[in-house]
């Protein structure tokens, strides 16, 4: 009897330990989302005014990432990890400490529900019901490997965050067309982003605003439109319908199709647009192409 008693003293000793100093947070919570990592990355990353990213982990079967909020008088740190479950399933956990009021947040924690424990539990639930109101604007699907069709094209080129690539392309768009239709350009086809670097820890991408154009002797020589032409190629595509702001979720979608198919990609994508946003309209039926370059 001595010797469980001693036991179960020991035990109750690690247990206070590992609960008031080695837990991971003072508050955890949980919950799974219908998407892939990176789309949820960029979610955690944009969707809070005032958050900061101090900290982001790659991985291609998790993330991590921490973030600091200003709450009243207190720093509050969130510890985001997220880890595919499968092709279209992904866990998120997040553990959050207020590390100037933690051993008081976590015995507090133990009797009552405290105020430190409901502004978590908001902010969690609160990302939790702008994620799935986003997922529930997009669609992104899979098609797989077509050819990307060769292009002669005039283009701006942009280098920015990937978020605000819609913004440049809206900045452009009026000088490539006004350009073109001014000198009786032939065009040939829908206008597309090539992006020729994607950053993933800065989230900043080099990209080719571009016009496809039937290729001539006497194309207009403006300033900051330059003329490339792109070789037929291999790719994985996919179809996203959403607001072009976000059309970043298939290239996400695509990058965990290409792994989990053992598929060699180049990151370096291309989007083809099928529809102007400054005519309004839902975008929910907004549509582009997506062609994620295969390596042979």
């Amino acid at each position: 009897m001595k010797k469980v008693i001693i036991l179960v003293a020991i035990l109750l000793v690690v247990f206070c330990a590992w609960f008031l100093f080695i837990k991971p947070g003072d508050f955890t919570a949980k919950f799974k989302a219908k998407t892939t990592l990176g789309t949820i990355e960029q979610s955690i990353k944009n969707w809070k005014e005032g958050a900061i990213t101090t900290d982001v982990q790659l991985g291609d079967e998790h993330t991590q990432l921490t973030q600091e909020f200003n709450v009243q008088d207190s720093t509050h740190i969130y510890k985001w990890h997220i880890k595919k479950i499968n092709d279209s399933l992904s866990q998120v956990t997040v553990h959050v400490t207020d590390p100037a009021h933690s051993l008081n947040n976590r015995l507090q924690g133990l009797f009552k529900n405290t105020n430190f424990k409901k502004s978590a539990t908001a902010t969690v639930l609160q990302f939790n019901e702008l994620l799935q109101d986003h997922l529930d604007r997009i669609t992104v699907r899979v098609i797989g490997q077509e050819e990307l069709p060769a292009k002669f094209y005039a283009y701006t080129e942009v280098e920015e965050l990937q978020i605000l690539k819609a913004g440049g392309m809206m900045r452009d768009i009026s000088h490539l067309q006004n350009t073109m239709a001014r000198y009786d350009v032939t065009l040939d086809g829908r206008p597309f982003v090539q992006v020729t670097d994607w950053n993933r820890k800065t989230d900043s991408i080099k990209y080719r605003f571009a016009f496809p154009l039937i290729k001539s002797d006497s194309l207009p020589q403006v300033k900051d439109i330059k003329y490339g032409e792109r070789p037929a190629k291999k790719a994985l595509k996919a179809i996203y319908n959403g607001n072009y702001i976000t059309s970043d979720r298939a290239w996400y979608a695509l990058l965990n199709y290409a792994k989990s198919n053992n598929i060699k990609v180049d990151p370096k994508p291309t989007e083809v647009f099928h529809n102007n946003p400054n005519m309004a309209g839902n975008e929910s039926s907004w549509k582009t192409e997506v062609y994620m370059p295969i390596i042979d």
